[in-house]
């Protein structure tokens, strides 16, 4: 996943909401800085190939990306 991806995967889970899910928050990410609703539909599209492929929600399928982010530091 690009660079830019996961800097609005980290926002979108630095600022979720509780009990709101991962898209609604990738969402808000994504308008509020000024991406299209293209961006967010690849995003989102991504992170639920993985989720399918991995047998995985799409939660568990963010930490572990954002983990890996973390690890490469």
């Amino acid at each position: 996943m690009d660079p830019e991806s996961l800097a609005i995967l980290m926002e979108s889970r630095d600022t979720r909401h509780r009990k709101e899910s991962v898209e609604r928050a990738i969402g808000r990410t994504v308008r509020r800085r000024g991406l299209d609703f293209q961006r967010y539909l690849r995003l989102v599209s991504e992170l639920r190939k993985l989720a399918e492929s991995r047998k995985q929600s799409i939660d568990d399928v963010m930490a572990e990306l954002l983990e890996g982010k973390k690890d490469q530091h």
